[in-house]
């Protein structure tokens, strides 16, 4: 049958003219049947229309369907040899790169060679660094580093080609960034720099002040010898310089307030401090707290990473008691092999019947742990008593021969390192002598004494405007000024100042020397003080802010991201509005209206005194078992996500995963106040995990 379907195709393409002339040798044969097998045989190499030959303007054309362009804007950052990580230039001091010429736009594909992208590169840029028309820049491709926000210069070998492609794979979601490999000419470099860049440090802040105004005679004498070294520079053939003829002390930096930053070492910094003080006079040093200013973002990307490399992966088990928070941790870290240990902890509870809470430490038991935490140290230990301007040790005996604050530093390092909400409660004060260690340099007021009476006492000294109220305010000191030797005496308008600053030393410093040792030793723990010793503005992480902390209901809205169903969905539109009603919830609960709001309910006297200490940050702990966003941040990111439910309506918190789910129904839909009533309700049975 398939040699009779064969036969007539045959005839069929003969009719056609669409056969070619096949020519086969003769053979001769029994039979012909294999005469037959040979003709079809041969057939079987023509053309035929019903199997077309793919050609290969139809193969190329598919291998072109891979091709992506991309138009990305390139920033092109100044030169600085020697250094291979940078701060992201954003704000005040992208402007200026934009201003200077420095940021430009290009349009690339995947099909483009190495040649091609820094042709078109070195195009954006000629005019600023001044390029011939057959001369190329010199430049070092920059990609992102994941979760702290800086560029790093990639380890690549030596003939890498960064093609199309490869370009493409370090800017496909940000700008495409790049360091030229020479200066920029000084006559490109007009612009002006303000001096409210984000990531300037206060040694080139006070430099640039300083050149505003006239300048001092060694400012003119150190820019005399910077002409007379670059004019004595070689030159090439078309006048640009020799970079290798440069020193890094003699390179021309009009962008001082973009400073890369090494994470080895701040050589950067180190060299911005050595040419401050060639170019100014004396300056009187700065407090440590604003010794450098970043970005929540920059701070804890350096946290984590520094958590990343202290905390080890294996788990060490912690049990604790919610109704003795203290005495339980106490317990546990008191242990010389407890924190001999860097594994990370996994914490189970105990209830109140003896036994372990069904849950877990994948994260929430944790976080929720160094809240309480925490509050205990502060409020349960006995090791601290609360002045105007924050926590600051007391001194008990026991604790000291029990080795107790050096245990509670050991509580803080691990906290700030294993995702807990930051410890930020002690009093300035404080944190600049575990910092520092000096006594005599820290500054202090009235407010740093927690004695109310005494505190009251020396505001009298010290706001005294005639002898006659500076001999009643002294009065007032004669139960202990007599026993303090060295203090000034008679104390006089001229010495009062002095007498006040000792005094405060006295009460709340030295007299307590050793608890504050003792912290200073706990908080070596993980390397956490010379962390902070190293990055000043990570004393944010210890400080009591100057204003309440309390986390805004709009920080909270954009933690707790919509995990939607997917566009043109039916439920999507109404999982939107449950995030509207969810979102004027938080706002009602911050401005506190909530109350109001629900005035129509007859509430309970519980309620009622559950709705006045209500405040965003018990919804996020009540999500995520933290009431701040930890010093390496959430992980996972936390989300709400949404069942379509119609037999529940309460909230439910997974703190495990960071997850808050609502209920999308007709009732919790419905444009009344039921759904903020059903979120109090939720919030209240689970107080213990949302109570701030």
């Amino acid at each position: 049958m398939c040699n009779i379907n064969v036969l007539c195709r045959y005839i069929s393409h003969l009719k056609c003219g669409l056969l070619f002339q096949v020519s086969t040798p003769a053979v001769p044969s029994a039979s012909g049947t294999s005469n037959f097998a040979t003709t079809v045989t041969s057939l079987r190499s023509a053309p035929l229309p019903s199997i077309p030959l793919r050609n290969r303007a139809q193969s190329g054309y598919l291998r072109r369907r891979n091709v992506k362009t991309y138009t990305k804007d390139v920033v092109c950052l100044t030169f600085s040899p020697g250094v291979s990580v940078f701060i992201i230039p954003r704000g005040e001091t992208r402007t200026r790169l934009a201003t200077a010429g420095l940021v430009g736009k290009i349009s690339f594909s995947t099909e483009w060679s190495e040649d091609q992208v820094r042709a078109e590169i070195t195009a954006i840029f000629s005019g600023v660094f001044g390029l011939s028309e057959h001369q190329s820049l010199p430049f070092q491709f920059l990609s992102t580093i994941k979760g702290c926000k800086k560029l790093m210069i990639p380890k690549v070998t030596s003939n890498f080609p960064w093609g199309g492609k490869e370009v493409a794979s370090i800017c496909s979601s940000t700008c495409l960034y790049i360091m030229a490999e020479m200066e920029v000419p000084a006559q490109n470099c007009s612009v002006e720099l303000s001096d409210d860049s984000d990531f300037e440090s206060p040694v080139v802040q006070r430099r640039r002040v300083t050149q505003r105004h006239a300048p001092s005679r060694a400012q003119s004498e150190h820019c005399e010898r910077q002409e007379r070294v670059e004019a004595s520079a070689p030159q090439s053939d078309d006048g640009m310089d020799l970079q290798g003829q440069r020193g890094p002390n003699e390179a021309m930096n009009h962008f001082a307030d973009f400073i890369p930053i090494d994470i080895e070492e701040d050589e950067a910094i180190e060299e911005a401090i050595r040419r401050s003080l060639l170019e100014e006079s004396v300056q009187p040093s700065q407090d440590s707290r604003f010794a450098e200013s970043l970005s929540i973002e920059e701070m804890t990307g350096i946290v984590k990473a520094h958590s990343e490399r202290v905390v080890t992966e294996a788990y060490r088990p912690i049990y604790i008691s919610r109704g003795n928070v203290w005495t339980t941790a106490l317990r546990q870290f008191s242990r010389r092999k407890f924190t001999e240990c860097t594994d990370l902890l996994y914490v189970t509870f105990a209830s109140d019947e003896g036994t372990n809470e069904d849950g877990e430490d994948l994260g929430g038991p944790r976080r929720e742990f160094f809240r309480l935490l925490v509050k205990a140290i502060f409020k349960e230990s006995g090791a601290f008593e609360e002045s105007l301007n924050g926590f600051t040790p007391r001194m008990n005996i026991s604790h000291v021969q029990n080795g107790v604050y050096r245990t509670i530093g050991q509580m803080m390092s691990t906290i700030i390192v294993q995702g807990g909400e930051p410890p930020a409660l002690l009093s300035p004060l404080v944190v600049d002598y575990l910092l520092t260690g000096h006594i005599f340099q820290l500054k202090v007021t009235p407010d740093d004494v927690a004695d109310m009476e005494l505190r009251e006492a020396l505001k009298k000294v010290d706001q005294a405007l005639t002898t006659e109220e500076l001999e009643q305010a002294v009065e007032c000191c004669d139960s202990w000024r007599y026993q303090l030797e060295g203090l000034p005496n008679p104390v006089s308008m001229d010495n009062k100042d002095a007498f006040v600053q000792n005094a405060i030393l006295f009460h709340v410093v030295i007299q307590r020397q050793s608890c504050y040792d003792q912290l200073v030793e706990g908080l070596k723990y993980y390397e956490v003080l010379p962390l902070l010793k190293e990055r000043p503005c990570l004393r944010v992480l210890l400080d009591m802010p100057e204003e309440p902390s309390d986390v805004p209901a709009d920080v909270v809205a954009t933690l707790l991201k919509p995990n939607y169903s997917v566009l043109g969905s039916n439920k999507r539109p109404r999982e939107e509005l449950m995030v509207v009603k969810f979102r004027e919830f938080l706002h009602c609960v911050q401005e506190k209206e909530l109350g109001e709001h629900l005035n129509g309910r007859n509430l309970t006297e519980a309620e009622n005194v559950f709705i006045l200490t209500l405040n965003p940050g018990h919804i996020l702990a009540f999500a995520t078992g933290s009431s701040k966003v930890p010093a390496i941040g959430f992980s996972p990111s936390p989300k709400l996500t949404f069942v379509h439910d119609d037999t529940k309506h309460l909230l439910i918190a997974h703190t495990c995963s960071n997850e808050l789910q609502i209920f999308v129904n007709r009732k919790n839909l419905a444009d009344d106040d039921e759904f903020d009533y059903n979120c109090l309700v939720a919030l209240m049975n689970g107080s213990i995990f949302s109570a701030v």
